[in-house]
């Protein structure tokens, strides 16, 4: 976890289950209300353009986001301060289920996605979450989310009324534009909460120029009672459920998935505190899906987790679920107001298109962020051919019909493009690259006459130039963490030194890694207890030892053990060995592999003293994983950028400590400046 992370922790207002003063409380708990519901109620009200007819109404959207929320914080036990808002993901596919099969396959369809979610749930709590990284890496997640914003592009170019072959209304243009730009500037020049409500704000902004053009008729909020109960829809009462059409909605919660794990993780950083682990994906996936089923089952909107809360929350300092809880009711409240949720019905169309012309892009700009901040490698054609098929299948309108008549079942743009992507990032084969022992480089045989992957001499290929990575770049890499210390600089001129001696050589490099374990444990979890001082009575915080393991690759990672001892002396101990074969490509060998019976329950501090090509601890990590554990990070003294880029490639969840950041691999695949084989060093074998 980050600094940021760690500080923001430090400096909660109130925690988990603090209660604020009554009316700090009230305040703190309008404030989420109102993160959320310009979103939520756009909701409905871009289903509804879309469907052409009601299909969600307001009133609903709303009890259903308090209700759902309140569901969440009883699924995960209190553990987690979200509030659950509608998913703009299912707009379009809510829409096209309603166009195909009526109330029956929307509403179906939704619950379908809460039931989809339990079932998750429960796999997860069986087997763990790595699976889910498997079926959902960034390459289908990315293109899916970009798929959802620019398929709705065109709602929002005809809301604002300049579609191609239309009538142009110049003050309808006028509104959007206004909603547009405030909506736009509160986003870039905003501070405090008002940069959390952007489309909030320029809704009202956009509201107010479309009264003064006079495009907003009050009569439904004249004719409104100040109290009336929502149009809620039942199953068997109000539709008939529509299970084949239900079912093109479902692949869409393969995207909501994954993001309700990135914003849990967000979350979890403000707060300091691990979601994921405690209360746990099962629960948290429990909860959402809950909320879902019962918001299908009421006659509203998917729900999903709310970047806006997060911000609220980290933008307050105040984690407290009974903040979100009321936040909950208060929505339930609104639901309730007839004239209220009357007002809102009133937005012209024009505002909505304003607002929707950044939300929709802002949306597809996220999938693209997905890509980027996860280095996603284009260079490799898997990737392209998983990302252009998706984005063309889920653009370009293609359906596939199963069956006929009433037995028939619709796949078609994003649910086609979610399941085709799935399918072909899981069975697509990757492919074979060269290795190549140092960047820029062609390869070269070596002495005793090497030979490509292929088998034949790398002699007489046509030159292949790569960009070299450098050490600002590896910098700049995601959960890459370099000390930079004056300290640790200090200790590393010692361990540099050719004239340092095996004892000495030891020594330093178990004091460079209890500096490095603290570090690496800045977000560690302290139960509460109670102690006696000279003094009085308090409570403090204790570290759970029994929560963490510390895994040394053999040999070299052994001479950073009694470091980390130091500091968490009961902490289990596993081993992975390996060795480099340098007859082969330098490719690493694994020969031992013995860790804690109970390992996947614990946070495993993994430790090799040079990170250099970053094929030994690729494999290490693959091992741990397999072995179910969820929480690992990586400890070395030197890393080479190579290496860095390879290990946070392969395995982005990972974050990776080191002393320095050093400047590149060279011919024979050692770290240069480097502070040569650490193993012979620790042990005086040269």
């Amino acid at each position: 976890m980050s600094e940021k992370a760690t500080t923001q922790n430090a400096a909660l207002k109130y925690d988990l289950h603090d209660k604020p003063p009554v009316p700090q409380w009230i305040v703190l708990a309008i404030q989420h209300v109102f993160a959320m519901f310009g979103a939520t109620i756009l909701v409905p009200i871009l289903v509804n353009a879309q469907a052409g007819e009601e299909v969600l109404t307001i009133p609903v959207t709303l009890v259903c986001a308090g209700i759902g929320t309140l569901i969440y914080i009883v699924c995960t036990k209190a553990g987690s301060p979200v509030f659950l808002g509608s998913s703009f993901a299912f707009i379009a596919p809510v829409a096209a289920a309603y166009t195909r099969g009526g109330k029956g396959g929307a509403f179906t369809g939704i619950m379908v996605v809460g039931i989809i979610y339990i079932i998750v749930a429960l796999i997860v709590k069986l087997v763990g979450k790595r699976w889910i990284d498997r079926v959902l890496p960034p390459v289908v997640i990315g293109p899916m989310i970009m798929i959802i914003g620019l398929g709705l592009a065109s709602s929002a170019v005809g809301q604002i009324g300049i579609a191609s072959g239309t009538d142009i209304n110049w003050k309808g243009v006028i509104v959007a534009l206004a909603t547009f730009v405030i909506t736009a500037l509160v986003m870039v020049l905003a501070k405090g909460f008002l940069k959390i409500i952007p489309f909030l704000i320029g809704i009202i902004g956009g509201y107010i120029v479309a009264v003064l053009l006079g495009l907003v008729d009050f009569t439904p909020v004249l004719e409104a009672g100040f109290f009336s109960v929502p149009h809620f829809q039942f199953p068997g009462v109000t539709y008939t459920p529509n299970l084949g059409v239900a079912l093109t909605i479902a692949p869409i919660a393969i995207v909501t998935m994954a993001e309700h794990i990135g914003d849990h993780t967000a979350l979890g950083a403000i707060i300091g505190k691990d979601l994921l682990h405690k209360p746990g994906l099962d629960r948290t996936l429990l909860g959402d899906g809950l909320a879902t089923f019962v918001a299908g089952l009421l006659g509203g909107p998917a729900n999903t987790t709310y970047g806006e809360n997060t911000s609220v929350v980290g933008m307050t300092r105040v984690a407290s679920v009974w903040v979100t809880g009321t936040a909950g009711i208060f929505a339930i409240i609104l639901g309730f107001l007839g004239k209220f949720t009357a007002l809102v019905q009133t937005i012209p169309n024009p505002v909505l298109g304003g607002v929707s012309l950044l939300l929709y892009g802002f949306i597809a700009v996220n999938g693209l962020k997905v890509l980027i901040q996860n280095q996603t490698n284009f260079n490799k054609n898997k990737n392209i051919i998983v990302a252009s098929t998706m984005l063309v299948l889920g653009l370009g309108g293609a359906a596939l019909t199963f069956g006929t008549g009433n037995v028939s079942l619709t796949f078609s743009g994003m649910s086609l493009a979610a399941i085709v992507g799935v399918v072909l990032n899981l069975f697509l084969p990757e492919e074979r690259e060269p290795i190549i022992e140092e960047i820029g480089y062609e390869e070269e045989e070596d002495a005793q006459g090497g030979a490509d992957d292929d088998g034949d001499s790398a002699e007489g290929g046509d030159e292949e130039v790569e960009i070299p990575f450098t050490a600002g770049d590896a910098r700049d890499l995601p959960n890459v963490f370099e000390m930079n210390h004056p300290i640790i600089t200090h200790k590393l001129r010692v361990l540099r030194d050719k004239k340092t001696g095996t004892k000495e050589f030891r020594e330093v490099v178990e004091e460079v890694c209890v500096y490095m374990c603290y570090r690496a444990l800045e977000d560690a979890e302290l139960n509460e207890v109670e102690i006696e001082t000279p003094i009085t009575k308090m409570v403090t915080g204790e570290l759970d030892e029994n929560r963490y393991a510390f895994v040394p690759i053999l040999r070299a990672g052994m001479g950073m053990l009694g470091g980390l001892t130091q500091v968490i002396p009961n902490a289990k101990i596993g081993h992975i060995g390996m060795y480099r074969d340098e007859k082969n490509g330098n490719k690493p060998v694994n020969y031992f592999f013995k860790v804690p019976s109970d390992i996947e329950h614990r946070t495993v501090i993994l430790l090799d003293p040079m990170l250099a090509t970053g094929g030994s601890a690729v494999d290490a990590i693959d091992m741990l994983k397999e072995k179910g554990v969820k929480s690992i990070k990586f400890l070395c003294v030197i890393a080479a950028p190579e290496g860095l880029k390879v290990v946070t490639e392969a395995h982005p969840d990972v974050p990776i400590y080191c002393g320095a950041i050093d400047d590149h691999l060279n011919e024979k695949a050692y770290i240069v400046p480097g502070l040569g084989d650490a193993g012979d060093r620790i042990y005086g074998t040269k």
